[in-house]
Parts: structure tokens; C-alpha cells; sequence
């Protein structure tokens, strides 16, 4: 009874979540460019069950932690020279690109900014990050980095510094511990790469796409092998490539 409350609950909660629409989001970077699409025209997504209900709750209350967290020390620390920031808002309008970035330090005395991305991940996925080194898979994060790529870009435009650091902060939901990873500045040109390529092919081929990005045939359709596995448009998608796992 009480799970059927909550799921209840949860479901409720992201019906009433706003979503821009006819943009993309930088949440989604690196993501297969069908994907993309089929986010910004609308396409019904497929149903999540219960238990991945809950796996994104629980991320979203570490955020939402993380967030009182920051304006508890708004509250109680005043440095006129910083400024710091959770959940705020970029709007790359020349890519057609929104999103909320985590946290950011905004230093006024040398104009440069900190930049934080939250993942909260389970045990598996920390050990391919910070596990023994057989374990660990390098090309895990490339997703998180253009996505921290692409609120640099937001940030330059809205802060006009000179300087970004950007980090991934990583939760592991299993333990609890934190780990901080520097992120290079290459990926913020990359990121720029990714939404120019992306915005073409939206030019190129508009809602004829479903005919014109042919899963397995055209580049970046999936971007990764795993993506058509864990993809919330599998269903009508005619990709067959998961079945080959």
C-alpha cells in the first residue's frame, strides 16, 4: 500500500515539472541526436517503473540538499568579492540550448567562476571512476563533461568571466562519500561542437528526421553503443541495435 503511495506521489511530482519546450537541454548532451529530436518535438516518452521512480528521487533530494545548503551559507556568510549560486539558469539561444547548472562560485576580484556538476551515483558506477584501476572505464563521464561543457558555455554569456574551472562532484549513494574531479576547458569547445552538429542536422532535416537518421547507419545515431538500452524513447524507435547486447 505504502509503495503504491509513493509511487503515486513521485508520479505526481514530474507531471508538474516545467520543461522549455522546443529547446534543447544541456542535461541531455552527448545524447544520440534521434534522441535529441524526438525530445524537442514532443514525442511521448516510454513509462519508467517503479523502482527508477525512486533512484531519481533520490537524487533529487541530495541535490535538493546541496541547494538549502548553499543559501544556508548565503545566509550567514557575506563576501561582497564572491557569489555563490545553486540551480541557476543558462539560455544559449544561438544553439536553441536551456539548463540549471548545480553550483557555481563567482570570484569578482580575479572574474572567474567555479563550476560544479552533482552526479549521485551507485557502487558500480563509483568504481569505474575511482575503483581499482582494472575496474575503472575512462569514457564513462564524456556525457557529464559536455554537459558541464555546455553551462560554460551559459556562464561566459550570462557572467562575461575569463576564466572557468569545472568539476564534477560525485555522491556515492551507496556510502555517502564525495569525490571532486577536475574537468579540462577542452570540453567546453566541444560542447560548442556537439550542439553547432546537432542544430545542422535540425536544420537539415527537421520532423523528417524519423526517416532521415537511420539507427546504426548515421553518425552519432546512437552517439555510444549502450545509449539504446536505457533510452525513454525505445519503443518507437526502430533501433535494433540493443537486442545485440
Amino acid at each position: 500500500m505504502i509503495e503504491n503511495i509513493y509511487h503515486s506521489y513521485l508520479t505526481h511530482l514530474e507531471e508538474q515539472r516545467e520543461r522549455d519546450d522546443n529547446k534543447f537541454h544541456a542535461s541531455a548532451a552527448g545524447s544520440c541526436f534521434r534522441k535529441q529530436l524526438y525530445s524537442k518535438f514532443g514525442f511521448s516518452q516510454d513509462k519508467k517503473d517503479i523502482k527508477s521512480y525512486r533512484l531519481l528521487r533520490l537524487g533529487t533530494i541530495v541535490h535538493k540538499d546541496i541547494e538549502d545548503s548553499v543559501s544556508h551559507y548565503n545566509e550567514t556568510n557575506k563576501d561582497e568579492s564572491k557569489q555563490l549560486f545553486s540551480e541557476d539558469k543558462i539560455e544559449l539561444d544561438e544553439l536553441n540550448v536551456v539548463g540549471t547548472y548545480d553550483l557555481g562560485l563567482l570570484d569578482n576580484e580575479d572574474n572567474s567562476f567555479k563550476l560544479w556538476d552533482l552526479k549521485t551515483v551507485a557502487a558500480y558506477k563509483w568504481t569505474t571512476k575511482f575503483g581499482r584501476k582494472h575496474n575503472r572505464k575512462p569514457n564513462t563521464d564524456t556525457n557529464y563533461k559536455l554537459q558541464l561543457g555546455t553551462y560554460a558555455l551559459g556562464i561566459h554569456k550570462k557572467f562575461q568571466v575569463s576564466k572557468i574551472h569545472m568539476y564534477l562532484l560525485w555522491y556515492n549513494k551507496n556510502t555517502s562519500a564525495m569525490r571532486e574531479q577536475i574537468v579540462s576547458p577542452e570540453w567546453i569547445e566541444k560542447a560548442l561542437e556537439y550542439w553547432g552538429q546537432l542544430n545542422d542536422i535540425e536544420y537539415d532535416v527537421g520532423k523528417n528526421f524519423e526517416q532521415d537518421l537511420v539507427p546504426g547507419y548515421f553518425e552519432g545515431v546512437p552517439q555510444q553503443d549502450w545509449e539504446c538500452r536505457y533510452c525513454q524513447y525505445y519503443t518507437i524507435c526502430p533501433s535494433k541495435l540493443a537486442e545485440k547486447k
